[in-house]
């Protein structure tokens, strides 16, 4: 049961949701200039719209950008961002998003500004550890300078705790609990070992840390330690830090513990904008705030506390092979010897700030593309998130200095550096649910970027209508190591066979970034990109400049990719007469899913042909998809036929710009790089005609993912709206597809998951009507 104040807020927010069409229903064909709404200073408006300028062409506007993308200040602004720790809320936090204001304005980046938000912070006042018996051992809770690494120095710059932990003062004997999941409590009590009162040790893995906190709460737990075992990130998997790039013996994950099971953002204002004034629940009353606390610890200072179990209980092993982990003792799981933990943590509602930037567009500036990375970082954050913004911060400039010297777009772009990603998705959530109805009404796509490069594999989830946009921006990059494109090399290593061929595989979305309150709660269809490789530093003081240069990407190669194919994913959104998605890859995977639900059914001895009526559901949405697609390329054909009198004009202008754009790999530039492709002045070209179906499509395409949201989202979880998508309930991270469907499988709940199915079942129809309509 929801507690009082929440289901007081709920109720508010259905209300007003209800009254204003907040989502779940077609975009209506007009809606207020995204610039203002979104929150553009007034006087930044005051000159109006630049309608004056000649509309641009694709091709023409990436050309433009891929040359003034700049390898050594992508290099440059990462050292800046790394200089200094930049926890949310602090002084370094607020200071980074007014440099990057001043320095996107001076760019040339319209509409910049710093939206303060204020959700619950915590910070530690002091912490120790203690294993009492049957040896004493005192943690230093600390990590340690590593040569050569000159930020590692201060140990105590960010002190290692868990955000949104509770105070505690717990003495307890220990009990080992593996990954920590419902599964892992679920064998220690078959086995009759008891974890009510004690002190659990479980490791990180598996799932999101939040959720192994609130499982061993709901066991009955005191108190959580959660160490990284050497066995996901450590010298199990290869050399450590400073040597290697994987976690050293002291290295400790901070993050935060914050339960992602019922909302995304501030844990004191769900559905509505943690404003100054804001009204809250009182702490006691969030359902997403822990009750027991944690401590994390590294697996250098855990191994005494896993030895004083030996002996006691049963030895991992006989539970599990996966329960013994990688350091070089026996694991067991107690209950034995006596530890101390003490933690004074202080919470305050502190502020927060997003740097936007809004950027019209001219011949459909009320439909909007929205891109961000969060800025905020656990220390200093350079994979997560410094790589990425990065990335963020240098199309900001690009974008600046093309619009100084006259470039706009067709539909408005929104840039973004999130602030409080780190505690829970903060800034993103906040500033979604401040302009909800904004967003419903304007928005057709977000692209998130979140620890952009750790290495040469590069790694997509999305939205299944985005998913041919990503691979086709990968065809059309160079991968650095190979020479050959980006496309290739994933497809090798990710390939899946489709219906359409074996593409890589674009994965699901989960609960991982900021694109949570935009596919999930509106509706709003978004893409997660990434390079990945060997990374055993994450939240740790050594994510750090020095472990970039050395490991992450030495050349600073790969964020010139990532940056470049970010361009390639945002132009196309931001200037195809026809939005480049796709609704037809959708249908392959809702087959997938509904045959998971048969399987579940199965499992549960409940009627497999209950599943029946999403395959008939499916059905009719492929019906529409496909007539969707064959009326959006037919508008294509007709736009390709118009386009060559416009490339003729403009090459024939002298700009030197290459219409077709080969696939490039930019050898870095300067800001006076686009002075040969942005011309001063622009040429007399043909207008394109925009044919009356234009806008009837791109409403389809733009607003299609909207047809899966159900108002009255995943029952004990109202703020998850997306029927096909979701956070699992006990995994955090990953997505579980139909949701509602497979919770209500678990809890055997027989009325119930028909009721569900049948619900589903109706919304996958609702969808296939808005794209058939």
């Amino acid at each position: 049961m929801l507690p009082p104040a929440l289901a007081a807020l709920l109720a508010a927010a259905a209300a007003a949701a209800a009254a204003a069409g907040a989502a779940g229903a077609a975009a209506p064909r007009d809606a207020a200039s995204p610039a203002a709404a979104l929150g553009a200073p007034a006087a930044a408006l005051a000159a109006g719209p630049a309608a004056a300028h000649p509309p641009w062409g694709r091709a023409r506007a990436i050309a433009a950008f891929e040359r003034g993308v700049d390898r050594s200040r992508l290099r440059e602004t990462l050292r800046n961002l790394t200089a200094v720790a930049h926890i949310a809320g602090s002084d370094a936090d607020r200071a980074q998003a007014e440099a990057i204001q001043a320095e996107w304005a001076a760019a040339g980046l319209p509409n910049t500004h710093i939206k303060t938000y204020f959700p619950l912070l915590n910070r530690p006042v002091s912490r120790s550890l203690t294993l009492l018996a049957p040896e004493r051992f005192e943690a230093t809770l600390r990590e340690p300078a590593v040569d050569g690494d000159d930020t590692s120095r201060d140990e105590e710059v960010v002190p290692t705790f868990l955000g949104y932990s509770p105070s505690g003062n717990v003495t307890a004997e220990l009990v080992y609990a593996n990954f920590g999941s419902p599964a892992d409590f679920a064998a220690l009590a078959a086995r009759g070992i008891d974890v009510r009162g004690k002190i659990v040790l479980v490791r990180y893995g598996s799932a999101f840390r939040g959720l192994k906190v609130r499982a061993a709460e709901l066991a009955g737990a005191a108190a959580v330690l959660i160490y990284s075992d050497p066995a996901e990130d450590g010298f199990v998997r290869g050399p450590v830090y400073p040597d290697g790039p994987w976690r050293p013996p002291l290295a400790v994950q901070r993050g935060s513990i914050q339960y992602p099971t019922f909302y995304a953002g501030d844990p004191l204002t769900p559905f509505v904008a943690a404003t100054e004034n804001a009204t809250r629940l009182p702490q006691s009353e969030s359902p997403s705030l822990p009750k027991i606390p944690a401590l994390p610890i590294s697996y250098g200072e855990a191994k005494p506390f896993l030895a004083a179990l030996k002996g006691h209980g049963v030895a991992s092993h006989t539970i599990a092979n996966d329960w013994q982990g990688g350091l070089d003792i026996e694991y067991w799981t107690g209950p034995a010897g006596k530890a101390h933990l003490f933690i004074d943590n202080e919470f305050a509602v502190k502020p927060i700030w997003n740097t936007m930037a809004v950027i019209e567009g001219t011949s459909e500036p009320d439909r909007a593309i929205v891109i961000g990375s969060h800025r905020d970082a656990w220390v200093y954050g350079a994979l997560d998130p410094s790589s990425s913004a990065a990335v963020v911060i240098e199309i900001g400039r690009v974008l600046g200095k093309m619009h100084k010297r006259g470039w706009r777009p067709d539909r408005t772009i929104v840039i973004a550096t999130w602030d409080g990603e780190e505690y829970g998705l903060l800034g993103s959530t906040e500033w979604v649910e401040d302009h909800v109805e904004i967003l419903n009404k304007t928005a057709v796509a977000y692209i998130n970027l979140d620890g952009g490069v750790s290495g040469p594999n590069f790694e997509a989830s999305a939205s299944p209508s985005l998913a041919n946009l990503v691979r086709k921006a990968t065809k059309e990059v160079k991968d650095p190591q190979t020479g050959r494109r980006v496309y290739k090399r994933w497809n090798r290593r990710a390939g899946v066979d489709t219906p359409e061929g074996r593409v890589p595989r674009v994965q699901p979305l989960g609960f991982g970034s900021d694109y949570v309150a935009f596919l999930q709660h509106v509706g709003i269809a978004s893409i997660d990109l990434h390079f990945t490789g060997d990374y055993g530093v994450y939240h740790s003081n050594y994510d750090s400049f020095n472990w970039m240069a050395k490991f992450g990407d030495p050349t600073w190669k790969y964020h010139e990719a990532l940056t470049l194919i970010v361009g390639r994913v945002l132009l196309p959104l931001a200037h195809d007469r026809v939005l480049p998605i796709d609704f037809v890859p959708y249908v392959h995977e809702l087959r997938t899913y509904a045959k998971d639900v048969a399987a579940a059914l199965g499992g549960a001895s409940m009627p497999v042909e209950w599943a029946g009526r999403l395959d008939a559901s499916i059905d009719v949405f492929e019906k529409a998809a496909r007539k969707l697609r064959k009326e959006a390329d037919q508008l294509r054909r007709d736009d390709a036929d118009e386009d060559d009198a416009v490339v003729d004009a403009v090459v024939g202008s002298g700009d030197g710009i290459d219409a077709g754009v080969s696939v490039l790999t930019v050898q870095g530039g300067s800001d006076d790089g686009l002075a040969g492709i942005v011309p001063q002045q622009h040429p007399k070209h043909p207008k394109h005609p925009k044919h009356p179906k234009h806008r009837a499509v791109n409403d389809k395409l733009g607003f299609g993912e909207r047809g899966f949201i159900d108002m009255a989202g995943i029952p004990g979880r109202e703020w998850y709206r997306h029927v096909v998508y979701a956070p699992g309930e006990w995994s955090g991270y990953g997505a579980e597809m139909f949701p509602a469907i497979h919770e209500a499988i678990r809890r055997g709940d027989s009325a119930g998951t028909d009721k569900i199915i049948a619900s589903v079942a109706a919304t996958l129809r609702r969808a296939a009507g808005m794209l058939a309509a």
